[in-house]
């Protein structure tokens, strides 16, 4: 009777995997119930804290010092050839202009201004009116920038936390995403320089950050999988607790059943996407960190709490992660290595026996 019983579940763990919803979490759901059937348990509840959401806009958004052109003249700002630059931005639809053309125009003006007082006699009063405009505006610029990036609701979006949470698909690995955040930090060191942007090329980065939750949806998948690693961690640890899985090394057909599950499951379907979620997690950290690199003013608080706990402090959801993989990795050789089962070990019932000696 056991035996028919332990065929059927050798049967059902072989070919149970063919499942129509293969998402991260449904891969989870399956890991665990089979660990669970095999080992006679219940599958434990969850207990990892969620991650950290992003700080709302009022929290991150800049005061910015908005020097006004109108007391150098109009005639002097025609001879700049300004006119029609600053008319556009000083109208309705100027100031609510999407940020790709408020930071092409801040380029465009600090370049004009730049350029018209070189032309300018530098011991006349428009030169001096000149100059501390420029010196204004430049000081301006990093507040522009940062309300342009992190406070911007192109990038609100796309660290929240209210998409998808079946896990990110293990073929989505970020890089438009990516591309776009380091073309933005190029945009900053561009703005800083004085050097002229590409309003058109802005344009296709925010675009693509709109339409993206990368950035939340990678907590939220490195949550869901450390989450379902320490609760299969849990498991094992509590049957081991009872009683050893083996004796003597010698593997009987629940240890055998075991191991299909780690080779077949865990390691065909958990864990080469588990590779990609950690390898994806890195470069996020990275395309981040360039933008945040990028940025030369104060931070605000409540983001600089928000970076400690999501990518750069000693508890975030990847230091978690991290951790989860290694104790379930130990915890895996523990139990099979009790039976001898291990990748590349001999059970004990399969050793050559040792030839006596003279």
């Amino acid at each position: 009777m056991f035996r028919s019983r332990l065929c059927a579940l050798i049967l059902i763990l072989l070919i149970g995997g063919c499942s129509a919803a293969d998402t991260p979490r449904a891969r989870f759901d399956d890991y665990l119930a089979r660990l669970a059937r095999v080992l006679d348990t219940a599958v434990p509840l969850a207990r990892t804290p969620p991650p950290v959401a992003y700080p709302a806009k009022r929290a991150l958004t800049r005061i910015v010092d908005t020097p006004r052109t109108g007391w150098i003249g109009l005639f002097e700002l025609r001879r700049c050839g300004l006119v029609n630059l600053i008319s556009k931005r000083n109208s309705i639809l100027g100031r609510v202009a999407p940020p790709q053309q408020r930071l092409a125009y801040e380029s465009r003006l600090l370049g004009g201004l730049q350029r018209c007082r070189t032309e300018i006699d530098a011991d006349t009063a428009l030169h001096a009116r000149l100059s501390a405009l420029i010196a204004r505006k430049r000081a301006s610029l990093p507040a522009v920038f940062w309300n342009a990036t992190f406070a911007d609701d192109a990038l609100i979006g796309l660290f929240s936390l209210a998409g998808e949470t079946n896990g990110l698909d293990p073929h989505t690995a970020g890089g438009p995403t990516r591309r776009a955040l380091a073309g933005l930090a190029g945009a900053g060191e561009a703005l800083t320089a004085a050097r002229p942007l590409d309003e058109k090329r802005l344009g296709d980065y925010y675009r693509t950050l709109e339409s993206s939750e990368h950035g939340g949806a990678l907590l939220q998948a490195a949550h869901a999988a450390t989450e379902a690693l320490e609760r299969a961690t849990r498991m094992l640890e509590a049957r081991l607790a009872r009683r050893p899985l083996c004796f003597k090394q010698r593997p009987n057909r629940r240890a055998r059943v075991l191991r299909t599950v780690l080779l077949e499951i865990y390691g065909q379907r958990v864990q080469p996407y588990l590779s990609t979620l950690v390898r994806a997690g890195r470069d996020w950290q990275r395309a981040v960190g360039s933008l945040i690199a990028a940025q030369h003013v104060t931070i605000p608080p409540p983001f600089a709490r928000y970076v400690r706990a999501t990518l750069t402090g000693d508890d975030t959801p990847w230091t978690r992660l991290d951790a989860a993989i290694d104790a379930h990795t130990a915890v895996w050789q523990e139990a099979l290595g009790q039976c001898g089962l291990m990748p590349g070990a001999t059970p004990a019932g399969q050793r050559p026996s040792r030839a006596p000696s003279g």
